[in-house]
């Protein structure tokens, strides 16, 4: 919920401008349509937007101070331990005005200090602001479900120190400029970003589980407050490894409960995601168990991979009502531009995107304010299909590395003319290391799949997270994901593999036969789901509409992208016309990002050059990259 935005200008006794400040929060309205304030006083201003779930009354609206005046809180986000971090509050004399978790959050500050971080359950992002002394502590939950990035830079009334829920809101005070490091990063599919890097040169992104103390001009302090590798516990491995399967699934359920019983709190209309899959699907079956006549919310995504029926089976068993609205294949295209000003970077699964916005959008039109989401159970219950076959896969790459690395093999494997100009121009900028390689973490030797989980929570997570985020608060809607509990959480990494993929002949999908992955996820939805609904398999893509694009070369005429990687325009005309389609993808992604999230393209106008120069041939037709002159029309060939 919510979005923020602060400013601490170099010189204390320059007060922000108003104007600004009120352009910074105009730019997150939708973050949190409920209310706008904003703070402005010599050496400090702050904006804050709310979306209003916990006591919705004025009295709760940001930023908000304590009673004495000296501390502040901008705050997004739920934390939904509240009520007994007030009963202890409370418990040392201090008094509360409001009902709101804001409140608490702001006393558990002062009265803990950065030592209240640890104990917060839920997500957040926010500034805790000191104006007696001029500090800020920046902080962000410990699975990054809540954005928040910060800047020292230059502005348009002097240097500044700035933070905010969005890079967009930075704008009215300096000039962004594509990080050219990370735009080389996502031509290359080079692995994981790193954790505090952004799209926008100098802006960083505040990692999760870390908090930032800002004391002043060039005195910022970082710090982690949680690291993941926290959640391995050996006496928690050892505790579920001598449970017997029928406990394992029972503690598993009661925790689904409980995290059930704290997301659904609010004093505002909360609906549900139904995908049509098995996470949601339990994720729906237990909350309708708890809240009464909760809505359910499906983006119909049609065609053959339509989840549309299992959806609806789902609501009819539920006895819930269903809404849903279709996503036709040109809706991927047209809001492509809309999308990526609202994701503040190229997205690395496009076709995710339209589906969930659309979605949102509907329940906004229903009146909700927060969604329940399945999302996180894949990763943390080793749900992707390749885990199935994982060491056969391993042993692969670790083969086709040493095949690589041999003089002339490996410049033989990438010899296509238009992937080399791109790695040539790109490598040249790009820094020594893209990729954060993470430390190394305590593992159990006979039980690899802790790792994996663990490795599945790093850079896959993140970028769900900042999906379901963005694309939420796009339509003003707070999504909210039971499955990242701490205590489910913590419960996952230390859960013996065995749990999570068991062999079964009776297993049959494609990608990995034999293997049921998510096996506590599926024992208990077959607790609550109809047995025909439940162990079925999702569609793991609902779309290939981007697999089966035909780009123009025409859409890249006078590209800026040409110009930021340093091709000529020869080169920029053959790495369209002879690159693979993967590659010419991310390059359509990043163009379209330099002209709506940079230089503030019109929409409208960047969806019509859409339309003119990209096509979308359907699941018979296979198009032959060497064809040219093709027609124009986005509309699918007859």
């Amino acid at each position: 919920m919510c979005g923020l935005f602060g400013i601490f200008p170099e010189d204390a006794a320059q007060t922000p401008d108003n104007l600004r400040l009120r352009k910074s929060a105009f730019s997150i309205r939708y973050r949190g349509p409920d209310a706008s304030h904003i703070l402005t006083e010599p050496g400090l201003g702050l904006a804050h937007q709310r979306l209003s779930l916990v006591d919705t009354d004025i009295r709760s609206d940001q930023p908000f101070k304590d009673p004495t005046g000296r501390y502040t809180l901008a705050y997004t986000g739920e934390v939904y331990n509240f009520r007994s971090l007030r009963s202890e509050l409370e418990a040392l004399g201090i008094s509360f005005r409001t009902t709101s978790d804001t409140e608490v959050v702001l006393h558990s500050l002062i009265q803990w200090g950065s030592n209240a971080l640890i104990r917060f359950e839920g997500m957040f992002g926010l500034a805790f602001v000191d104006r007696s002394m001029r500090q800020v502590l920046l902080a962000r939950d410990r699975f990054g479900m809540k954005p928040l990035y910060w800047v020292q830079s230059p502005t348009k009334e002097g240097r500044a120190f700035l933070f905010a829920s969005e890079i967009k809101a930075f704008e009215p005070w300096m000039t962004l400029q594509p990080d050219i490091n990370s735009v080389t990063a996502h031509l290359l599919n080079s692995g994981e970003p790193d954790p505090g890097q952004t799209f926008y040169n100098g802006i960083q992104s505040l990692a999760p589980g870390t908090c930032l103390q800002f004391d002043g001009p060039d005195k910022i302090k970082i710090s982690s407050f949680f690291r993941l590798n926290d959640f391995f516990d050996p006496d928690e491995m050892t505790r579920l490894d001598g449970l017997p399967t029928p406990e394992i699934v029972d503690e598993f359920a009661d925790l689904m409960h409980k995290s059930l019983a704290a997301h659904l709190f609010a004093e505002s209309p909360v609906g549900a995601f139904c995908s049509g899959g098995v996470d949601s699907s339990l994720i729906a079956a237990i909350a309708a168990a708890q809240h009464q006549n909760l809505p359910l919310f499906h983006a119909n995504v049609k065609g053959e991979r339509s989840e549309v029926d299992a959806a609806r089976n789902l609501a009819r068993s539920l006895k819930l009502e269903l809404h849903v609205t279709d996503v036709d294949e040109c809706d991927f295209i047209d809001m492509l531009p809309r999308v990526i000003r609202h994701y503040e970077r190229p997205p690395s699964e496009p076709a995710n995107c339209t589906p969930l916005m659309m979605a949102a959008r509907l329940a906004t039109d229903s009146g909700m304010k927060g969604l329940i989401s399945g999302a996180g159970a894949e990763e943390l219950f080793l749900g992707n299909p390749r885990f199935g076959r994982k060491r056969l896969n391993d042993g692969y790459r670790r083969l086709m590395r040493r095949v690589q690395a041999m003089s002339g093999i490996g410049s033989i494997l990438t010899t296509k003319r238009a992937k080399k100009l791109v790695y040539d121009h790109a490598k040249q900028r790009e820094p020594q290391e893209i990729s954060c390689h993470h430390n190394a973490s305590p593992q159990n030797p006979r039980d690899h799949g802790r790792q994996w989980t663990l490795d599945r929570m790093r850079h896959p997570l993140s970028e769900l997270l900042h999906l379901n985020d963005t694309m939420g608060m796009a339509a003003g809607i707070e999504v909210r994901l039971p499955f990242l509990d701490t205590r489910l959480a913590r419960f996952s990494v230390n859960l013996p593999t065995r749990h999570k993929l068991r062999l079964s002949p009776f297993a049959f999908g494609n990608a990995h036969p034999f293997v049921r992955n998510k096996w506590v996820v599926e024992e208990v939805a077959n607790r609550y789901v109809p047995r025909n609904l439940s162990p079925r398999i999702k569609n793991a893509t609902q779309t290939t509409v981007f697999q089966r694009l035909e780009i123009r070369p025409e859409y890249f005429r006078n590209a800026h992208l040409r110009d930021l990687i340093g091709l000529t325009r020869t080169q920029m005309h053959d790495v369209i016309t002879e690159t693979a389609p993967d590659l010419r993808l991310r390059l359509l992604l990043a163009e379209v990002w330099l002209r709506c999230g940079l230089d503030h393209q019109d929409e409208g106008r960047e969806v019509a050059r859409l339309r003119d120069h990209v096509i979308i041939w359907p699941d018979t037709y296979h198009p032959n990259p060497s064809i040219r002159n093709k027609p124009t029309s986005t509309a699918v060939p007859g």
